[in-house]
């Protein structure tokens, strides 16, 4: 499995994101907040990002786009179920490392039920 973010798993329109707000469940963890929306068994898993002016200027944002595509990158092979998600960032990403915010995601999407939980 290539460990590429493609535009095709991507969620890209608005009616999209609010069919998951609407339709889905929702998980605060750290610095993100998850929402998710169940797909069937035999379709693709999507990723949304959202990022409000509330976090600051542009290139606030934008980092904290960065951030959360690449630690879901970087997750997406441990994905159990195929699910609509969308990352809401939080405003204590601001001072976040990749690091955290991986952390935060994969806690997120492990108590969604999305991923596999840890052994013991």
């Amino acid at each position: 499995m290539r460990l590429t973010l493609p535009k095709s798993r991507r969620l890209q329109h608005r009616r999209d994101f609010v069919e998951v707000r609407d339709s889905g469940r929702r998980h605060a963890q750290g610095c993100v907040v998850i929402n998710w929306l169940p797909t069937p068994p035999d379709g693709r898993w999507q990723l949304g990002v959202i990022t409000t002016k509330a976090l600051g200027p542009a290139h606030v944002r934008n980092r904290a786009r960065r951030l959360i595509r690449e630690a879901f990158r970087l997750q997406q092979g441990m994905l159990t179920r195929p699910a609509k998600i969308v990352v809401i960032a939080r405003s204590s990403i601001r001072e976040a490392t990749l690091a955290r915010v991986q952390s935060d995601l994969l806690q997120g999407l492990r108590r969604a039920g999305l991923i596999q939980p840890v052994n013991p």
